[in-house]
């Protein structure tokens, strides 16, 4: 069973992904998502994540000019 803390990483990373994927692009310091996180452990789960997200979207946006 994963404890609550867990479960607020997984989510924070799961948040940031698909705010990199899906999201408009802004500087992360008008970012309300990453400043709704408190724990410092969050806000670098939501980073990876969207970090995750926004290569997922340049690398789909890339096989369609290709194709």
């Amino acid at each position: 069973m994963m404890d609550r803390g867990t479960q607020d990483h997984i989510s924070a990373y799961r948040h940031g992904w698909y705010d990199g994927r899906y999201g408009e692009p802004c500087c992360f310091t008008d970012n309300e998502g990453l400043a709704a996180l408190e724990a410092p452990s969050d806000r670098l789960d939501y980073y990876r994540g969207h970090r995750a997200g926004s290569e997922t979207r340049l690398r789909d946006e890339h096989l369609l000019e290709a194709s």
